[in-house]
């Protein structure tokens, strides 16, 4: 599990925490604080389920990079070569 997450579920926890002691208290500006917090922690938690969906989605090719440092690097250079084959050039 990626650190962002834990970071965010105990963010958001605490910001749900601070908004009921607002709403019990009746203090608008906790109860507001509280929920920025705990947007704030649904946001730093997504973005650790993103960070972990892209290692999940690239740890195959990197595993094959250091396998196969040469063919990754031939990969590599063919595929910049034809993408400047393709968009490099602009017509006169």
């Amino acid at each position: 599990m990626n650190e962002n997450i834990v970071e965010g579920a105990v963010r958001e926890m605490g910001g749900n925490v601070k908004k009921a002691v607002g709403d019990i208290a009746e203090d608008r500006e906790l109860q507001a604080e509280g929920a920025g917090d705990a947007a704030g922690g649904r946001a730093q938690k997504s973005l650790g389920h993103l960070q972990a969906a892209v290692e999940d989605t690239l740890a195959p090719a990197i595993d094959f990079a250091r396998r196969q440092p040469l063919a990754a690097l031939g990969i590599a250079a063919a595929a910049g070569a034809a993408l400047f084959a393709a968009f490099g050039r602009k017509p006169n």
